[in-house]
């Protein structure tokens, strides 16, 4: 048997190709259903190439890079493009035949299963650490091939063999490493474009703020002033003193408006000190306890061991009471808001979840951009500043909602052993 070569560099070919075509045609704004579906179609297309452009190593065997969309199919398509994927190649291997479908068909059902496993650990991973794994992996089960081969089968192992053996290992490293770099670096580029934009929001209310804010706030001082020596009137009715109280109520939404806004334009240069992030929880549970009260809703915190992370306390307060009040608004009615701290060497990590409505996927991905709020009569403001007050600190914040259940929201921070 002759080394092919040609057929080698064919099959780079056929992976690399529907994925390049996959990440032009992703670059649009598309939602995430479609993706997953492109995505899958694209895995399959893929397979299907690399099995029609195979190297025969004998009669039902086979060597082709069909491992690399397959494990794709599972990393960044889901589970369900996984297995529709891995069913399409199991049903083709088995119309191919030959003894060699028995391998291949082992090493899927067996790498499914552990990929199903490490799935959620990987997108917190370094991109060094997804290739190297990604590509560890793949050689694994590639080299498993031969090896359940040989066990299955009496194969004279020659020169010739041996060499496409070591080029079929080597490609499959190669053309991972590529794919996954490409890939991941059309999330980089999408994650960097939305932050653009998101900063660019962030720099017109910034400004929006600093020119107007002061000026609306100094004549709506007065108004709240002489409305409240009306209400102190003898002269009104029941129903008149009613209606200015609602006045002044809402006198207060639009300080409390303009407010936010203020701290959004502010260069924010307060003084950074050691804290206790437990003891600036509390306080901040002390300070919504009536408020949670008023809602029907449970505040549940019981942590005491200090856990120290820097930041200003003025601001964590503020972080904390817009994320809380958040939850108690949207569970009110025999609602809990359960909240933990838990730390490793190097950060801390705060969960805030509740029992309300939830979040739709829509929500979830516009969680604090100015003007985003699923209230009737809400800004998104306040999200908005607690989201500069984290990025403040070094830190970020994790959403994860499911409509009709509840909402976790996870801030992870620098954590900080010594005064700062």
């Amino acid at each position: 048997m002759e080394f092919q070569f040609e057929r080698i560099l064919l099959q780079v070919l056929m992976v690399l190709f529907p994925f390049v075509l996959f990440l032009v045609l992703a670059n649009g704004k598309i939602n995430d259903l479609k993706r997953k579906i492109i995505f899958g179609l694209i895995c399959i297309l893929s397979i299907s190439l690399s099995l029609t452009f195979a190297i025969p190593l004998g009669v039902g065997k086979h060597l082709d890079l069909r491992f690399i969309p397959w494990y794709l199919s599972f990393i960044y398509g889901g589970n369900i493009v996984g297995f529709i994927v891995s069913s399409f190649y199991i049903i083709v291997r088995i119309c191919m035949g030959g003894i060699g479908m028995f391998p291949a068909i082992s090493v899927i059902i067996v790498g499914s299963i552990f990929i199903i496993r490490i799935q959620k650990q990987f997108f917190s991973w370094t991109l060094k650490k997804k290739l190297i794994f990604s590509s560890t992996f793949l050689l694994i089960a590639s080299l498993l091939l031969p090896i359940i081969g040989s066990m299955m089968m009496t194969v004279s192992i020659t020169s010739t063999n041996l060499s496409i053996y070591i080029s079929y290992l080597l490609e499959n490293v190669i053309v991972t490493w590529i794919v996954i770099y490409l890939i991941e670096s059309q999330i980089e580029k999408t994650a960097l474009q939305k932050e653009f934009q998101n900063a660019e929001k962030f720099n017109v209310i910034g400004q929006l703020a600093a020119s107007v804010a002061h000026e609306i706030r100094n004549p709506m001082t007065s108004i709240r002033g002489f409305m409240q020596i009306l209400q102190a009137s003898n002269r009104l009715s029941r129903s008149e003193k009613e209606y200015i109280k609602i006045c002044i109520e809402e006198v207060d939404r639009a300080n409390s408006i303009i407010a936010d806004y203020l701290a959004l334009g502010k260069s924010q240069s307060n003084e950074v000190s050691k804290l206790d992030i437990i003891r600036e929880i509390n306080k901040a549970v002390r300070s919504l306890s009536t408020f949670a009260t008023l809602n029907n809703v449970q505040l549940n915190f019981a942590q005491k061991l200090p856990i120290y992370l820097a930041g200003n306390s003025s601001r964590v307060q503020q972080l904390l009471i817009n994320l809380i009040k958040n939850g108690i608004e949207a569970s009110s009615g025999n609602g809990v808001i359960d909240i933990e701290v838990t730390a490793d060497y190097k950060h801390v990590y705060i969960s805030i979840s509740d029992n309300g409505e939830g979040m739709s996927k829509e929500s979830m991905e516009n969680f604090g951009l100015p003007f985003y709020s699923t209230k009737e009569k809400g800004t998104g403001l306040g999200l908005m500043v607690s989201r500069q007050i984290i990025d403040e600190m070094d830190g970020n914040i994790q959403v994860n909602s499911t409509k009709g259940v509840g909402t976790v929201l996870t801030l992870t921070f620098p954590r900080i052993r010594k005064e700062v």
